[in-house]
């Protein structure tokens, strides 16, 4: 029966998560009193289609690197596989800034949000998204939760006092704005890199190795990974297709505020991570505290959610508090198929998860075609709901055979 022997550092990296929420509150709440609704519309707009387009180009490098990490042994082994992911995420980055170059044209054409001229002035730069995600999973697969932790928060603390001294300065622009969230993702990322130890010296022996397990089971991680970014980014895709930017901003807000409800469980769930890859089964004790911390998370949101908007942030952001009951059970759900969601990842099921996904996003296209335009950005919300009952159901369905094959 599986121990909860790491629960100190689901502790650190959940309150880290939650100092993270509380400056990206404040961070929205500067963006959204300092922009105007369009500019902040845009400003989402671009974020949203960064990091649902980076993941085209990881290949499924990241999560291979990062399980082989989890099962690492020796810490010379731990180095190579490091240096060798390194280089290929680096090569990642190029083709992607590239990419970014390119579809600026394309964005001003076919989506009603106007963002070519911020791909235009911060193509090479946004493709720190890229390489911030790429160290997130090293540092979750090699166990290391509390650098982790500071990984996660040091970017929101630079960003938030740059824009205060934007503000102070009276530079509180949307340009100025995106290249200060741009600028601490890369500091810190540059940061890091440089903390760590490399070597190079069997590059040739951890390319096989990366590469054997990119073929049975990044592959499938990255067409599960491309398609759940996609997910997590699709409804705000269709709203700029069938909506406007002002729209986006009200669905942009109550998404920011009701997304924390699945932060514990992916706290939780990443610390145990390399755990997950050598047990046989979740303790139950794992899943019960994952409910009870949501159903007490969304019972606070009610009371506090509209409070939050009218308060915190802009009374001109009314209209997103019908969206936070709806985005709250969404959400509350997705925290308790991401247990088991980490568990099959670690187990190596990359295939499971590739299923899933694929599901998952059919029914996520025919449902957001669907309900957004008949009810607008509530009905995203409703299709959230659905989507992530889905995923609940079938991680669970996964999960189950494999718990009995495993126990014989």
């Amino acid at each position: 029966m599986q121990k909860i022997t790491q629960i100190r550092p689901a502790i650190v990296l959940y309150l880290a998560q939650i100092i993270n929420l509380l400056l990206g509150w404040g961070i929205t709440k500067l963006n959204v009193s300092f922009l105007t609704i369009e500019e902040f519309g845009q400003y989402s707009f671009f974020i949203t289609f960064i990091n649902s387009t980076f993941i085209l180009f990881t290949f499924g490098v990241f999560e291979a690197s990062s399980r082989l990490l989890a099962l690492s042994e020796s810490r010379e082994n731990t180095m190579n596989l490091l240096s060798t992911s390194l280089l290929l995420a680096l090569f990642s980055y190029v083709i992607f800034s590239g990419f970014l170059l390119i579809s600026r044209d394309l964005i001003r054409y076919y989506f009603s949000i106007d963002i070519s001229f911020l791909l235009r002035l911060y193509f090479p730069l946004a493709g720190v998204f890229l390489l911030y995600d790429f160290w997130q999973k090293i540092l979750r697969g090699a166990g290391k939760i509390i650098p982790l932790s500071w990984f996660l928060m040091t970017p929101r603390i630079l960003y938030f006092v740059s824009l205060l001294a934007l503000l102070y300065t009276h530079q509180f622009t949307l340009v100025n704005s995106t290249l200060f969230n741009l600028l601490s993702l890369a500091f810190v990322f540059l940061f890091y890199l440089l903390m760590e130890r490399l070597s190079f010296k069997q590059l040739a022996v951890s390319f096989r190795s990366l590469f054997r397990e990119l073929r049975k089971f990044g592959l499938h991680m990255y067409w599960a990974e491309l398609i759940h970014s996609l997910l997590y980014h699709i409804d705000k895709l269709f709203i700029g297709y069938f909506l406007d930017a002002e729209q986006l901003a009200y669905y942009s807000l109550a998404f920011t505020i009701t997304l924390p409800l699945s932060l514990f469980s992916t706290s939780l769930s990443t610390t145990l991570y390399k755990r997950f890859s050598r047990i046989n089964i979740i303790d139950q004790r794992v899943l019960w505290i994952n409910l009870v911390w949501v159903i007490i998370s969304l019972i606070l949101l009610v009371i506090l959610g509209p409070w939050i908007v009218t308060r915190l942030f802009s009374e001109n952001y009314q209209n997103s508090i019908p969206l936070l009951l709806p985005l709250g059970i969404a959400f509350g759900i997705s925290s308790q198929s991401k247990t088991f969601t980490f568990y099959l990842i670690a187990q190596g099921k990359g295939k499971a998860i590739r299923n899933i996904a694929f599901i998952l996003l059919l029914g996520s296209l025919l449902l957001n075609g669907i309900f957004i335009p008949a009810w607008g950005i509530l009905g995203a919300a409703y299709v959230r709901i659905i989507t992530f009952f889905i995923d609940l159901v079938l991680v669970y369905a996964y999960y189950r055979p494999i718990q009995r094959n495993l126990l014989g």
